[in-house]
């Protein structure tokens, strides 16, 4: 029993003596030095200035251009095509021929339907002269009768040779306008041999974007032979998340930058909103109208779309990088300049860029820290490398 109760003494005596061991050798001084001659952990981090200035709510898109209105040319006929007057890229005005296709066929037919309604017209006028005796002839035989010279049969034989008549010069009648109306099918089936590009509103050029069938091509009625675009004026289209949706309004102003033309920014306005979002891409459609006087734009061309819903004046700033999670909790590191400590503050964001963040609580100032905070956690030391070791830095990644 005596050995055991030395035994546990002599443990007790160890255990004491080896924390107070590791807390003088583990213990810092004021230079931050380890006194058992290992260092405290410094990390090294970069930093950035907390600013006061303009921030945007702004919604960047990307998109592509469409023409406004591109319809297709072609034929109400069938037949050959003997010309075609445009090509790609030529100008079109409203009205113009396009093409012209094989006519012999139905000039004939505008000259036989002309035949028929001369025919059609000397019956009409052999019917209604014939018409006009009947008639003569009934009036006298009726008044005839009166006078007792002419018999009730007469009366009836004159008065049934003009209803005859009259029918047959009804029948006449509506032949005359048969063949009128056959004459006026022809001339517009021949009229079709011209096949003219023509739309209903605006006064403006436009340009052919395809020429689809060449001259001495059979076709039938509806096939396309040019295609007709306005690029006067396009449409920007661009696909929105349900975040952007709601913010988006009609009339709002957009600021279109085409990629093929770098530094070149447009001015377009929202002028449609699907009143929808797809299913599958939960997206939905919204149509910009793009003015393009000098026609340096063209349909198909890549584009992006920034749209400013709201702006801030004289808000809090810092870099977007400067933001981390700490205990479910969205923040930014401080540098305390004068304890050289970076000091984890819990923050409140507002409007957002690619580039920066708005800080709406609470009020901070100073320098945050952009890089390496990753690192570390409330409290912990650390080093700003001086312009001197950055570009010493720079010089050995060369």
């Amino acid at each position: 029993m005596k050995k055991l109760i030395f035994v546990f003494i002599v443990g007790a005596a160890l255990v004491w003596y080896g924390m107070d061991y590791y807390k003088k050798n583990n213990a810092t001084d004021k230079k931050g030095n380890m006194r058992g001659g290992a260092k405290q952990i410094v990390v090294a981090v970069e930093t950035g200035d907390v600013i006061k200035g303009e921030m945007k709510d702004e919604g960047i898109f990307t998109g592509s251009i469409q023409p406004k209105s591109k319809f297709q040319v072609a034929p109400k006929t069938s037949g050959r095509i003997k010309k075609v007057n445009f090509d790609i890229g030529d100008t079109i005005k409203n009205g113009d021929i396009v093409a012209e296709l094989d006519d012999e066929e139905f000039i004939l037919a505008v000259e036989q339907a002309e035949a028929a309604l001369e025919i059609a017209k000397a019956n009409y006028n052999e019917s209604g002269e014939l018409l006009e005796i009947s008639k003569r002839e009934l009036e006298r035989v009726k008044t005839m009768r009166k006078q007792k010279v002419a018999s009730e049969v007469e009366v009836e034989n004159a008065s049934a040779d003009f209803k005859t008549r009259s029918a047959k010069h009804m029948v006449n009648k509506s032949s005359l306008r048969q063949a009128e109306a056959s004459l006026a099918q022809a001339k517009l089936k021949l009229a079709y041999t011209k096949v003219d590009a023509s739309w209903s509103y605006g006064t403006n050029d436009r340009f052919v974007a395809e020429r689809l069938l060449d001259e001495g091509a059979m076709i039938t009625a509806n096939t396309p032979i040019i295609s007709v675009i306005d690029i006067t004026n396009l449409t920007a289209v661009i696909d929105v998340v349900e975040r952007d949706y709601f913010k988006i309004k009609q009339g709002m102003e957009v600021k279109i930058f085409p990629t093929a033309l770098p530094g070149k920014e447009y001015t377009a306005k929202v002028t449609r909103i699907a009143p929808m979002l797809d299913e599958v891409s939960r997206q939905a459609r919204i149509e910009l109208n793009l003015k393009n006087p000098n026609f340096e734009l063209k349909p198909g061309m890549f584009i992006s779309a920034n749209i400013i819903y709201g702006t801030h004046q004289n808000t809090t700033i810092v870099p977007i990088e400067a933001l981390v999670i700490r205990k479910e909790k969205e923040g930014v590191f401080i540098v305390d300049e004068t304890k050289k400590v970076a000091k984890f503050v819990p923050v409140e964001c507002g409007y957002r860029n690619p580039k920066q963040v708005e800080i709406c609580y609470p009020e901070i100032s100073g320098r945050v820290i952009t890089l390496g905070q990753h690192l570390l956690e409330d409290g912990m030391a650390i080093r700003i490398p001086s312009d001197e070791e950055k570009a010493k830095g720079s010089e050995t990644k060369k």
